[in-house]
């Protein structure tokens, strides 16, 4: 049975050993994204290049890139007018998930988010929240060291270290009964 997505959005590029991804594999990523082309990488082994159609070219700086690129997946996505996305590894020789890969895609999707600008905000925010809550725990760690070093501060010099109003341990006995009967409140008499 022919895969009708190759051609399409999967090119074999002369590697007949790797293998073709599945027709339903192939088929969500071309409903996520019809401008979204997978092709065997020729610089790591048994991995796919995920590229996008690029939709502007300029024949210009592509001459110029060409002189100057070395990385021969980067090559064949000039060639081919792509821009690359990133590289697929394939664990498993079994299965084929595409959840992750459409997952990560939409995560680093810019216009997803609104744009770029609004993307930046977001980014912005997130790394200033993240350094809130690092300031926060690094306060409330200082100030949480410091109490314990007053305290250590006060036992040592023999000062109260508890505050007045607030229960503490009931004291250990002083003097301690002997027998095995004393302090127990048992009282034995001769009658």
């Amino acid at each position: 049975m022919k895969n009708r997505f190759v051609g399409v959005n999967y090119f074999p590029e002369g590697m007949p050993h790797m293998a073709v991804p599945p027709e339903h594999w192939l088929e969500r990523l071309f409903d996520y994204d019809a401008e979204l082309v997978v092709f065997p990488s020729r610089h790591v082994p048994y991995a796919y290049v995920l590229a996008r159609r690029r939709r502007l070219r300029a024949p210009a700086i592509d001459k110029i890139l060409e002189n100057t690129i070395t990385q021969p997946d980067t090559k064949v996505c000039l060639a081919r007018g792509l821009a690359p996305v990133t590289v697929i590894l394939r664990h498993s020789h079994g299965s084929w998930s595409i959840d992750n890969i459409i997952a990560s895609l939409q995560a680093r999707d810019i216009w997803r988010h609104g744009g770029g600008d609004k993307f930046a905000d977001k980014q912005e925010e997130a790394e200033a929240a993240e350094e809130r809550a690092k300031r926060t725990a690094l306060r409330d760690d200082m100030w949480a060291r410091s109490g314990q070093a007053w305290e250590s501060y006060k036992r040592r010099t023999g000062q109260r270290v508890s505050s007045p109003g607030v229960a503490t341990r009931a004291p250990l006995p002083t003097k301690i009964p002997s027998g095995s009967t004393g302090g127990s409140g048992l009282i034995l008499t001769d009658l």
